[in-house]
């Protein structure tokens, strides 16, 4: 078995929002977010979504706290993860069908080579291509 690659918050300065955390189920051949009280509903449009241990954590991509967006270092309480990302499904008739995901996440930052840590469908991983907090601090051209 191959030893997981963890990841880390690269800007330990940005304190994780206290949040109410979901996490990915696969239910009755849909995926479906699994709040803390115990509510399904079925996944549609884009998630932010952290793996720790296996287990997947979601958050809507358009989920404010405050004036700012709840984002993968408030998903994992800024801890170490296995992967981080985001993911991308239908919606109307089709919801609950996860289109594609990827590893979109500035703070962590996750390599594709460890994409089979995420837990996810494989064949539905789209590289992602997007200018991070990382490469926006050290771009001079931004």
């Amino acid at each position: 078995m191959q030893q997981i690659q963890k990841f880390s918050n690269l800007f330990p300065e940005d304190l994780p929002k206290l949040i109410q955390i979901s996490k990915l189920v696969y239910y009755h051949r849909k995926q479906r977010e699994v709040m803390t009280n115990l509510e399904r509903r079925i996944a549609s449009g884009v998630y932010n979504f952290v793996t720790q241990e296996r287990v997947i954590f979601i958050g809507k991509a358009s989920t404010k706290v405050g004036n700012s967006f709840i984002g993968h270092v408030d998903l994992a309480m800024g801890k170490e993860l296995d992967y981080a990302g985001r993911l991308y499904f239908s919606g109307r008739t089709k919801r609950g069908i996860l289109r594609k995901w990827t590893n979109e996440s500035g703070h962590y930052r996750p390599s594709p080579n460890f994409n089979s840590q995420a837990c996810l469908p494989l064949e539905l991983f789209q590289k992602g291509q997007f200018n991070s907090l990382l490469s926006l601090a050290v771009s001079p051209n931004v």
